[in-house]
């Protein structure tokens, strides 16, 4: 089975404090996570992460390489990784702008696999993979991160995967099916009450 998330931000402090995650601490948050991945995602499983499972502000960055590799080895399935501007630093900071040497070093430390992007079609819907909002395709479904809560969860053109706007649970296809669902039979996209409030 597939899952979907994005914007996790493994064992980042600022992350944790400007989202406003309700948990004790940054370990706490990423222990939970965990957990509740493993809940539902088992060994023959795959989990898409939209972007930003690792976090890199700088050339000082070391919570990518100290912190994410531990939490990394407790997941149960296997992990596709598409690249988010936080790993985008990191190639650039820490391994000469070389993707390859990237996805190496990720692949390492227990990630199957590391993307720029991805197509998937499940049940004749076209889906793209790609973590900015603003890079989303015609005639997809576009699932995205980048934004944290501050997107919203849908948009009219795809769905925000990241952990802060589904209570750090997995997506699924049928996720996405019922949210589709719910925008078209209620026409969300020409709700004058729902449009106010962006």
């Amino acid at each position: 089975m597939y899952y979907f998330t994005a914007d996790v931000h493994f064992g980042d402090v600022s992350t944790f404090k400007n989202e406003r995650r309700p948990f004790k601490n940054v370990t706490a948050c990423d222990k939970y996570i965990v957990k509740t991945w493993n809940k539902v995602a088992k060994k023959n499983d795959t989990i898409f992460c939209v972007g930003d499972m690792f976090d890199c502000n700088d050339e000082n960055s070391t919570v990518w390489r100290d912190i994410v590799p531990k939490w990394v080895k407790k997941i149960k399935a296997k992990i596709v990784l598409i690249m988010g501007n936080n790993e985008e630093r990191i190639v650039k900071y820490f391994f000469n702008n070389n993707f390859s040497n990237f996805k190496i070093w990720a692949k390492s430390i227990g990630i199957d696999d590391v993307v720029k992007d991805l197509k998937l079609t499940h049940n004749g819907k076209k889906y793209y993979l790609n973590h900015y909002p603003h890079k989303h395709k015609d005639g997809y479904i576009n699932i995205f991160g980048h934004v944290h809560g501050e997107g919203g969860l849908r948009r009219s053109y795809g769905i925000n995967a990241g952990v802060d706007v589904n209570f750090f649970r997995l997506f699924t296809f049928e996720d996405f099916d019922f949210l589709i669902e719910r925008s078209i039979r209620y026409d969300y996209d020409h709700d004058p009450d729902m449009n106010s409030w962006f």
